[in-house]
């Protein structure tokens, strides 16, 4: 029998083993345990109280014995050295460019990908897709794995986020577990402030990243004026030059301000509103965006940070604009705030300027970061914004006493393939458009003469579909209350459709979703918008 020695001694959750192997050391607590020797060999144990059953995980950290012979022969991965991304190129990746927010497991990947190739983990709380795609093709990824592995389809992410919480709540028990030990309460403690530490390093950076992005050059805005500073623009472009200014000219009121007599529209509609698109030029409007977060209720003083949202702005075309014609301004109490994009303006031009031209005021949600450096105020803002084709209705509201209910969740229409004739004539060339649609209780006789109510939904007086037993059953109750008081129950509904066919989907609020005051204070008519053109008149409205 040969040589066989074996000691073990714990402190607390910790445990050394001395053998003839080595030494190797294990950590954990209950159930859980991880082992690692000094042979490079990692071991993670999870064993079920009660059963005997338990879970091991090995991995090794050994280096090979193969001959140098033998390991010549195999292709090696080839060890990359560390890129540097300069300051320069950090305001050029995060320049606004008006794409829609990454989610969080993209912006987890650019992070991991930028820390493998550089060695530190930039923060990106605020990055789009845009800006994603352009890291990862400086770092030597692919952009199209934004979208692999499930990141950004929303139901993927959300599982994995509840996994995320539940390994939090796995850690926090073993902590709990641990403290009874003086040993163990010095781990614990040694978790607790690398967590804050980790995180006060990010919220760091992430101001870094926020004030770079605000002062970093944007070639996407083309023609935009501001106080102080014209961005040039391209050589094709026929906007005249301008020079900055020896001293700052002062903020001056719009020419036409918007009435506060006008109706407000709500872009969003009432869906859930999340600030995804960039304004640019803040850096002119400094004393408007410290005017706004004091109106927030979230001040700014010098060599600190500010942030608030759910800020109501508007937007405000400017025709007259003599940089720009299609200029859309982002404005607080009818200051400027900063500009949309050149290439944003083009795109919520011809919904903006109906709504406006209609009479209404379009406004939305924004949210305001700032940072004052004494000298200079560095600011970042953004507002919320769905996309264009979701804003206005394709088609007018029906006349009479209506009401329209909130949106609500997406509810798939049935049976419209059977009034494509119909649906045809509003499908929009883009393939996605938003229609207003009206809501009626209908009833069915079956076979053993029982009648069962449903929703038949309408458009324009003709019927374009029905909703399910089991939906109608969350809107029937609304439906015959407003039948009872002589109002029409309007809703809104997107249609998807192409020369071949269409689909209906109704965003509509379940009568359980509807308030007391709601139902007090109707009716509820839709907006009156202008008959869809290809153009508008709005007036003036630059700022001078």
């Amino acid at each position: 029998m040969g040589f066989r020695y074996r000691k073990s001694k714990s402190f607390g959750p910790v445990r050394i083993t001395a053998s003839k192997r080595g030494v190797s050391t294990s950590i954990g607590a209950g159930p859980f345990r991880v082992t690692k020797s000094t042979t490079g060999r990692t071991t993670s144990t999870v064993r079920i109280p009660g059963t005997g059953a338990s879970y091991v995980a090995t991995g090794s950290g050994r280096r090979s014995t193969q001959r140098p012979a033998t390991r010549a022969s195999q292709p090696t991965r080839p060890q990359l050295a560390h890129q540097t991304i300069s300051d320069e190129t950090w305001r050029e990746f995060l320049a606004t460019d008006g794409t829609v927010a990454a989610s969080k497991f993209q912006r987890n990947f650019v992070r991991a990908a930028v820390a493998r190739r550089t060695g530190k983990r930039p923060s990106l709380m605020h990055l789009t897709l845009g800006q994603a795609a352009r890291v990862l093709e400086h770092v030597g990824q692919s952009p199209a794995k934004l979208n692999a592995g499930g990141r950004g389809v929303p139901s993927l992410e959300k599982a994995g986020t509840f996994a995320q919480w539940i390994m939090f709540g796995v850690l926090v028990l073993v902590l709990i577990v641990t403290v009874s030990s003086p040993t163990g309460f010095l781990l614990a403690a040694g978790i607790v402030g690398l967590m804050f530490f980790f995180r006060k390093r990010r919220r760091d950076r992430q101001a870094w990243e926020d004030a770079t992005g605000a002062v970093s050059p944007v070639s996407g805005v083309q023609g935009i004026a501001v106080p102080d500073v014209q961005i040039e623009a391209p050589a094709n472009h026929a906007a005249p030059k301008r020079v900055a200014s020896e001293a700052q000219a002062p903020i001056s009121p719009v020419t036409r301000p918007v009435s506060s007599s006008q109706g407000l529209y709500r872009v969003s509609l009432g869906r859930l509103e999340w600030p995804n698109v960039e304004v640019v030029g803040e850096h002119a409007y400094s004393q408007v965006i410290k005017a706004a977060l004091r109106g927030s209720e979230a001040p700014i003083v010098a060599r600190s940070d500010s942030e608030v949202e759910g800020v109501q702005v508007e937007l405000v075309s400017e025709p007259d604009n003599p940089y720009d014609t299609n200029a859309i301004s982002v404005r607080w109490r009818n200051q400027v705030l900063g500009y949309l994009s050149g290439e944003d303006a083009i795109r919520y031009a011809q919904p903006l300027k109906r709504i406006i031209a209609s009479g209404l005021t379009a406004v939305t949600t924004a949210r305001i970061w700032a940072y004052d450096g004494g000298d200079q105020l560095q600011a970042r803002v953004t507002v919320a914004l769905p996309e264009p084709e979701l804003i206005t209705p394709l088609n007018e509201a029906p006349t009479g006493v209506t009401t329209l209910v909130p949106w609500g969740s997406a509810i798939q229409v049935l049976k419209e393939e059977d009034h494509f004739d119909i649906l045809f004539n509003y499908v929009p060339p883009e393939g996605v458009g938003l229609l207003i649609v009206s809501l009626h209780k209908a009833i069915r006789t079956l076979k053993n003469g029982a009648e069962r109510p449903f929703v038949e939904v309408r458009l324009e007086g003709e019927r374009v579909g029905e909703l399910s037993n089991v939906t109608s059953a969350h809107l029937l109750p609304l439906l015959e209350h407003t039948e009872t008081i002589g109002e029409t129950a309007l809703a809104y509904a997107k249609i998807t459709g192409s020369a071949l066919a269409a689909q209906l989907v109704l965003h509509a609020a379940k009568a359980t979703e509807i308030s007391d005051d709601w139902l007090s204070d109707g009716p509820h008519p839709a907006p009156k918008l202008l008959p869809r053109a290809t153009g508008y008149e709005v007036p003036p409205a630059y700022a001078t």
